[in-house]
């Protein structure tokens, strides 16, 4: 057998496509942070998921994804949130400076092709950012 590669664990290496990825710190991690974006955010009814947007004073951005057994089998839930944080992280100018954004994954999320689910999700931040 050949050893591996030395990139082939992760490493940068001569990767020509390092590992995107969002950083730990915009992570919505805790429960009081979920409530309080739940309870404070504006939200925004697309369909296949449900956008709250609540703007901070100061921070990163971050992303926080409630995806319950309602939305369907995990093979599906786990597909939302990676498109779910796909695009969270490639339009992220698209939010504003500093805000916690939750995104509530429903049933039928599969069923919508990629980007008609990134149509509704810019359209989303569009009307949530706006001030009330």
């Amino acid at each position: 057998m050949q050893p591996a590669p030395a990139n082939a664990a992760g490493g940068a290496g001569d990767n020509p496509r390092p590992r995107e990825r969002l950083a730990s710190s915009q992570h919505l991690r805790s429960a009081a942070d979920f409530d309080e974006v739940r309870r404070m955010g504006r939200k925004v009814e697309t369909g296949p998921f449900t956008l709250r947007l609540r703007l901070r004073a100061e921070g990163p951005r971050r992303l926080g994804i409630i995806a319950s057994r309602k939305a369907g089998p995990s093979v599906e839930r786990n597909r939302a949130k990676r498109v779910l944080r796909e695009l969270f992280r490639r339009n992220a100018d698209a939010l504003p400076p500093s805000c916690d954004v939750v995104a509530i994954v429903r049933a039928g999320f599969v069923e919508f092709p990629f980007a008609e689910i990134r149509e509704r999700y810019l359209k989303a931040v569009k009307q949530a950012g706006k001030s009330k």
